[in-house]
């Protein structure tokens, strides 16, 4: 038999497996890439309404102890918030809590202190 240069069916078979192989964990790969991208906007959009409620919160009147409903924002459709006041050993301090949650996952929590300002 003449030694013709072709490849033979089982470099083919190995370089096919070696192929699929790879492209298996790149796909694999890529998924991962876009559920982690998908969950680190959920947590930045969590984080920033968060901050934005903490900060009203800080710099709006006193606030009582006690648990808020939950609200929404419309510019952060599929999030909702709540703010949990706590009372503290301090008479003029209190323990702000804003909870964020995702289509009714818990994405968020911000904790803060809010002291009562003279004239307040």
């Amino acid at each position: 038999m003449k030694n013709e240069g072709g490849f033979t069916l089982i470099e083919i078979v190995i370089s096919l497996a070696i192929i699929s192989i790879s492209l298996v964990i790149l796909v694999a790969a890529l998924n991962r890439t876009v559920f982690t991208a998908a969950e680190n906007t959920v947590l930045t959009n969590a984080v920033m309404l968060g901050g934005e409620k903490m900060q009203l919160a800080m710099n709006g009147d006193f606030p009582d102890t006690g648990t808020l409903d939950w609200k929404t924002d419309a510019r952060y459709p599929g999030y909702r918030f709540r703010e949990v006041v706590h009372s503290t050993p301090l008479p003029d301090v209190m323990r702000v809590a804003v909870e964020v949650e995702h289509e009714k996952d818990k994405a968020f929590e911000l904790q803060g202190y809010v002291i009562r300002r003279v004239g307040q």
